[in-house]
């Protein structure tokens, strides 16, 4: 239940945020710019890192005789 109500929460900022943001001097419209400019650009290079990271871990695993 815990995790839903944070999901819930993220939720309604994040549409907060995107109908207030439509006055172009807003800092809440400077800051959705932000948080668009990051997931597109900043985002996935994180999750390609770990996911590279993740793989290597998983193929050495498998390489690796059961004892």
């Amino acid at each position: 239940m815990g995790k839903k109500k944070y999901i819930g929460f993220v939720l309604g900022f994040c549409v907060v945020i995107f109908l207030s943001g439509f006055v172009l001097n807003n800092p809440i419209w400077q800051l959705m710019h932000v948080i668009m400019w990051l997931t597109q650009y900043i985002l996935p290079w994180i999750f390609l890192y770990y996911f590279i990271q993740f793989y290597k871990h998983y193929a050495q695993k498998q390489e690796k005789p059961p004892e």
